[in-house]
């Protein structure tokens, strides 16, 4: 080299010499660690075939030494990925708070709405003073249906007349209306299931107000008899029926059905309660009970009219008298 090159000359070439060695040697080291991986394996191959115990013993050998390389390498790989999902979960739960924060807000706005309705609805009561009729418990008790080859649906309840039951009461399951009583004894009462084909019920669509009859089958369905609504929303699957209240017997707003068929004429819907599938029953009073006859009476100031004095019978054939 020219002692006379410039010293920045002479550090760059050092430099490039000191990188040069350096790469040289690990790739060296690389070499000599393939090579020694290799001849490892194809011992532990020779040792295998030659002696089928040895070489297992060394495989496990090889496995115990390696283990701790193995999970030392994995590591990282096992943080980042779990960093990576705990990251994934975090904006996750961001995005579901935010969600959650606006399904809350609405929720908020509508309790404010209800609570708003309920003061009107209060005030206006407590200004015409009205009525309500009110839902009355009369007995408990566990409801079986009847077998599927009899041609009535009807269901046998556990408590009768000593329990208060009378005709014409509803029965109510946990998921809504199941039907009505028809005969009471002592300690027991029949009632009719609503898949009866004699059993009707007036109900009305819960999102729609439009009202009707849900009439038994006979089967596992209910019809849906109503008047054709023109124009507006039509009728949908998924539509939940519900007592109207209409006829004083079934108490307003019970769940009966859901609409499952709206092609059929008229609709099909499903009960909402099983028949197959009773158990606890409760039997209420109905709604409104029927209205006592009042007895006839004359009006105060009908004039009463004279009656013709009583006198002898006429001969036959001899005209009446006149009294003057």
């Amino acid at each position: 080299m020219n002692d006379r090159a410039p010293l920045g000359n002479r550090i760059g070439v050092v430099r490039r010499t000191s990188f040069a060695r350096r790469d040289f040697n690990l790739a060296l080291i690389g070499a000599l660690v393939s090579g020694v991986i290799v001849a490892f394996a194809i011992l532990l191959l020779i040792l295998a075939r030659v002696d089928p115990t040895q070489g297992a013993r060394a495989r496990g050998v090889v496995l115990d030494v390696l283990s701790p390389a193995i999970a030392l390498v994995r590591a990282p790989v096992a943080g980042l990925r779990t960093l990576a999902d705990r990251l994934s979960d975090h904006f996750r739960l961001v995005e579901r708070n935010r969600a959650l924060e606006a399904e809350l807000a609405a929720a908020r706005a509508a309790a404010a709405r209800s609570a708003e309705l309920e003061a009107e609805v209060a005030r206006l009561d407590a200004l015409l003073k009205l009525r309500r009729p009110e839902r009355r418990l009369v007995a408990s008790g566990l409801a079986s249906a009847s077998a599927a080859s009899s041609s009535a649906r009807t269901a046998t309840v556990s408590v009768g007349r000593r329990h208060g039951v009378r005709p014409r009461m509803p029965v109510l399951a946990s998921e809504g209306l199941a039907g009505r009583i028809t005969d009471t004894g002592l300690v027991a009462s029949r009632m009719l299931l609503l898949t009866d084909p004699s059993s009707r019920v007036p109900v009305r669509v819960e999102r729609l107000g439009w009202t009707g009859i849900a009439q038994g089958t006979g089967g596992a369905d209910l019809l849906f008899q109503h008047d054709p609504q023109p124009g507006g929303v039509p009728l949908a699957v998924g539509d939940r029926l519900v007592t109207s209240g209409d006829g004083g017997l079934f108490p307003p707003g019970i769940p009966v059905a859901v609409i499952t068929d709206i092609e059929a004429s008229p609709p099909r819907a499903r009960p909402v309660v099983r028949p197959s599938a009773l158990g606890p029953v409760s039997v209420e009073a109905p709604w409104l009970p029927p209205a006592e006859p009042v007895p006839t009476r004359p009006a105060a100031d009908e004039p009463d009219l004279p009656r013709p004095p009583a006198g002898p019978a006429p001969a036959p054939g001899e005209a009446p008298r006149v009294q003057p």
